[in-house]
């Protein structure tokens, strides 16, 4: 670097130097980041706060814009009840009682087809030995947070440890917690849009080390 010029640098201000690394910055943060499933998301804002009572946390925000066709679907119908299901109309006798017309079903499975049922089920000696076999195998259930995964959790992880922790301010106060969120188009902070798919995931810092505990919620 000529003299000329490292004169000219030290007589800018270093508000003015400050300025122009932080532009550079959020141009780089607006570049897309493509995860290691192939996603590609945008970062849309950080945010500082300690409102959620678990101290200082930085929340990470990013755009997926194929975040629906990555997630399952939670609407449609929850079973195959018919509301308005058409029934036929019933007669009572008011003097006798007596139903009159087509017999009334009284949601009742009558005995003879019980008994027909459960001669129907009955395995054969070899299925029952096999059957008898199992029972003492433990069948153990799915973790609990194996549960609570949703299923970008691997990409999150990745945002967190690869792009959260190294832009931490330092020697800024350090939070104690990291909140990435994705959202299949931009919301603003604490907005409600019905139409929006997103996800939230927590991650404790620990104050001796730089890495991402989740939390499950």
């Amino acid at each position: 670097m000529s003299g000329i010029a490292v004169i000219g640098l030290a007589l800018v201000p270093s508000a003015v130097l400050a300025g122009m690394a932080g532009l550079a910055l959020a141009q780089g943060a607006q570049a897309d980041i493509v995860l290691p499933s192939g996603a590609v998301v945008r970062w849309q804002e950080t945010r500082h706060d300690d409102a959620g009572g678990f101290g200082l946390t930085y929340r990470f925000r990013f755009v997926m814009p194929d975040l629906a066709q990555r997630v399952p679907a939670t609407s449609g119908p929850a079973s195959d009840f018919v509301e308005n299901e058409a029934r036929e109309p019933i007669e009572i006798d008011t003097e006798t009682g007596e139903t009159l017309g087509a017999e009334p079903d009284d949601g009742l499975i009558d005995p003879a087809t019980l008994e027909d049922l459960a001669e129907a089920d009955i395995p054969p000696e070899t299925e029952e030995e096999a059957a008898d076999a199992l029972v003492g195998t433990p069948v153990l259930p799915a973790a609990p947070d194996v549960l609570a995964q949703d299923p970008v959790h691997d990409d999150i992880v990745w945002l967190c440890e690869n792009w959260a922790l190294p832009r931490i301010a330092a020697p800024a106060p350090r939070p104690s917690q990291i909140i990435i969120s994705l959202a299949d188009r931009e919301v603003p902070f604490g907005a409600f849009d019905p139409e929006a798919v997103q996800i939230f995931e927590a991650f404790r810092l620990p104050p001796d080390r730089d890495t991402c505990e989740w939390e499950p919620w």
